[in-house]
């Protein structure tokens, strides 16, 4: 019933906005003819709706996320408001009710995330739906030039369970209150801190943290921030094996076209609830698909680690890259993460670019040594009209156990023209032997190579609509935005879609 009154709300201020105020959205429509490999049903139809209404006057705001999921199997479906907020905003104060995102410090205690666009399916529950993890309850905030005050009561969402997942109580099983003060000293320093309190809601016991946070900005092109959290029974900096507690610092520096950073990380027994926190990984984010798949995923129950990353560039646009990544973790056993990544972009003229990278990393996590990735992207246009991109990738790694190394192949050819219209042909192969194989074959274990290939366009109609489609056989794996890495499903079949703002 609620829901209900909150979409009828929607609507009729949307009638009345020419008197009002604004009414505004998006929607997304993606529609799905096939299936994951191996699977007997390779005509299956799928589709999923996702609708955005945001509704402004003044300093009074309303949002609702709405979203719909049909297949041919009944209990996968639903229709839901997964997401709805009413807002109070003026220069010293707001107020939010509802759905919404928020992050203490710097994640270390509670962080919340979207990642607009992604549509995630699990392997188990076979639904899609937005990915997102946002907190339901109510935010209040304070705030003018020297001080900045803001206190949360919410549930984090648990976003591997689908909207109609049973019971709803499952998707948000705790709750958290914060409160955290920063004070701006001056315009060169910072300082603040954060008491947070979390009840599971299978028990009637809460645990309680705090932390530190500081700022500096000695100079217009040097920052040094950090931020210390801890459990209230720990050892404040004794930081002990049986203490619960993360530490963060790090340091940028820029002069010109040069830059340089430096970040460490210490985090031991801080997993907090079903993972609400997320501290900064401190792992090279890459775009590139190889390299993307492979990225380390931080363990917080004990990690330790540096990233340092400088690059420069040149007065022809030319730009240079390197980062070295270092992590050690011990939950049950010593195991250690390592990358070297180097990037070069060079720029011939005004219609061709050259982009290349070498990547080597030692990964103990995923057991395997000696992984060098390696890539070669060029860009050539014609009189900005249209133009190619061609992108070729390669990776190869060893694991203890296995008798042969592993070979990943990856690349694509996408023509664009008046940056309106693009299509393209992605190619992937493998001869890992962990998805070689064809689990329906009990006896049988497969070793040729795997390969999959995919065509794929794009057509912006205007700046409010576009439509995307997807043909043939697609890779799975993992996925890494913004600090936040999921999984996506290998696919077969025809993809569709239709993306529209208004």
């Amino acid at each position: 019933m609620k829901k209900g009154i909150f979409i009828a709300l929607l609507i009729f201020l949307g009638l009345h906005q020419n008197t009002i105020a604004q009414i505004y959205g998006s929607n997304i429509f993606e529609f799905q003819y096939g299936n994951l490999p191996y699977q007997n049903n390779k005509e299956l139809t799928t589709s999923y709706n996702q609708l955005n209404l945001f509704y402004d006057s003044d300093n009074l705001s309303f949002y609702g996320k709405v979203e719909q999921f049909i297949t041919p199997i009944e209990e996968r479906n639903y229709f839901d408001l997964t997401q709805k907020q009413v807002q109070y905003r003026d220069d010293h104060f707001s107020i939010r009710v509802g759905n919404f995102y928020e992050t203490i410090g710097r994640g270390l205690l509670l962080r919340s995330y979207d990642i607009p666009g992604s549509v995630y399916e699990d392997a188990f529950e076979r639904t899609r739906y937005a990915f997102f993890r946002d907190l339901e309850g109510i935010s209040v905030e304070g705030y003018n030039d020297w001080i900045e005050v803001k206190a949360i009561r919410a549930k984090p969402l648990f976003n591997v369970n689908p909207p109609n997942f049973k019971p709803d109580s499952a998707r948000r099983p705790d709750l958290v209150e914060a409160l955290q003060i920063n004070v701006f000293v001056n315009d060169l320093i910072s300082v603040g801190g954060a008491y947070m309190r979390h009840n599971p809601s299978f028990t009637n016991d809460f645990q309680e943290y705090g932390s530190l946070l500081l700022d500096i900005n000695p100079t217009t092109n040097l920052q040094f921030f950090g931020e210390y959290a801890f459990q209230s029974d720990a050892t404040l900096l004794g930081f002990e094996d049986e203490d619960a507690f993360a530490l963060y610092s790090g340091l940028n520096f820029y002069s010109g076209s040069f830059g340089a950073s430096f970040e460490y990380k210490n985090y031991n027994n801080f997993r907090l609830g079903q993972g609400f926190n997320d501290p900064p990984s401190l792992i090279k984010e890459h775009t590139y698909p190889v390299l993307n798949r492979s990225t380390h995923v931080l363990e917080t129950s004990n990690e330790t680690g540096i990233q340092a990353e400088i690059y420069y560039t040149f007065d022809a646009g030319h730009t240079i890259v390197s980062n070295f990544t270092m992590a050690n973790n011990n939950v049950f056993i010593e195991q250690k993460y390592r990358e070297i990544f180097l990037e070069g972009y060079y720029v011939v003229d005004d219609y061709l670019s050259f982009k290349s990278f070498f990547d080597y990393a030692h990964d103990d996590p995923k057991l395997e040594e000696q992984r060098i990735s390696v890539g070669f992207i060029s860009d050539k246009s014609f009189n900005y009209e249209w133009g190619f991109v061609l992108d070729l990738q390669f990776q190869t790694l060893n694991r203890d156990f296995e008798n042969t190394g592993t070979e990943n192949y990856y690349g694509s050819l996408t023509f664009n023209y008046q940056s309106d219209l693009s299509a393209g042909l992605i190619f992937e192969a493998t001869t890992d032997p962990q998805l070689t194989d064809d689990p329906r074959t009990f006896a049988t274990f497969e070793t040729d190579t795997r390969f999959w290939l995919g065509g794929n366009a794009s057509y912006t109609f205007n700046s409010s609509h576009r439509m995307d489609v997807f043909v043939g056989k697609r890779r799975g794996g993992p996925a890494c935005t913004s600090g936040i890495c999921y999984e996506i499903l290998d696919f077969e079949g025809v993809e569709l879609r239709f993306s529209t703002r208004f």
